[in-house]
């Protein structure tokens, strides 16, 4: 299925230090760079215009409507979603283009694997993520669902293929830019898990941390990263903790604000 015109979009917030890694490896790949900001303050804008990117503001609301904005902006049907902090490495866009000349599915899974510091390239037994990310938009579409940023099928009989080499996930800056990203996902979390009427027992704050990070350090294999896989884990499983901590502070305050109100 030879894709004649590709469309790329993003989403960004405050992106100008890993945009132009991003777009600079993803920007001869696509016919068309889509940029939605949601009310960036550094240079961000910047960035992607010096990559020909069409730069849009669109005010935040959640991901999943973000992202199903961001792809109803782009002009052509064929579309690769990446996220700011996502690099196509050199074997991945030579997968890429030789899939634009002779693909035969509706829709590509990507592999995205966690780049930790120290190291140019994943480690393939460390547990990775695959997602359709590179689709065609008559079979396949952003959900728009809240809590859901991924693709749904809207054609019956669409086929899928795989990807072999890995998209590069820059998500680590610093300790701090994780944990203030943590927390504010560990909210978002919470949030979601009371619109949709969950009713989580306190008792799943206990041992949540512990069981979180054998997880991740032994069923994952982030222990291959040495101390940088255990710092990985100790911090993932703390926003785990956070998730259900938050809810059980949300309602428990509904129920009996703290510090009690004074009515004069």
């Amino acid at each position: 299925m030879h894709i004649e015109k590709l469309s790329l979009y993003i989403i960004t917030l405050n992106e100008e230090k890993r945009l132009p890694m991003v777009l600079g490896a993803a920007a001869c790949l696509a016919d068309e760079i889509v940029v939605v900001d949601s009310g960036s303050t550094d240079g961000t804008e910047a960035v992607a215009r010096s990559y020909g990117a069409r730069f849009l503001r669109h005010a935040w609301k959640s991901v999943d409507h973000q992202v199903k904005w961001a792809e109803e902006q782009c002009s052509n049907r064929w579309v690769l979603r990446l996220d700011a902090d996502e690099v196509i490495p050199p074997d991945l866009a030579d997968e890429i283009r030789r899939i634009r000349e002779a693909g035969c599915d509706d829709a590509y899974y990507l592999k995205i694997a966690d780049m930790v510091p120290g190291r140019e390239r994943p480690n393939p037994l460390v547990k990775h993520y695959r997602l359709i990310r590179l689709y065609n938009r008559d079979a396949f579409t952003m959900s728009g669902e809240h809590g859901h940023d991924d693709v749904v099928k809207i054609k019956p009989d669409a086929t899928t293929g795989r990807l072999g080499c890995f998209v590069h996930h820059y998500s680590y800056i610093s300790i701090r830019q994780l944990v203030e990203k943590h927390n504010a996902e560990s909210g978002l979390l919470a949030e979601r898990a009371i619109m949709q009427g969950k009713n989580y027992s306190p008792w799943r704050m206990v041992g949540m941390m512990t069981l979180n990070f054998l997880k991740s350090f032994f069923l994952y294999r982030f222990f291959l990263y040495g101390f940088w896989g255990f710092i990985l884990s100790v911090e993932c499983s703390f926003m785990r903790f956070l998730k259900f901590a938050k809810f059980h502070e949300r309602m428990t305050l509904e129920k009996r604000p703290h510090p009690p109100r004074h009515d004069a």
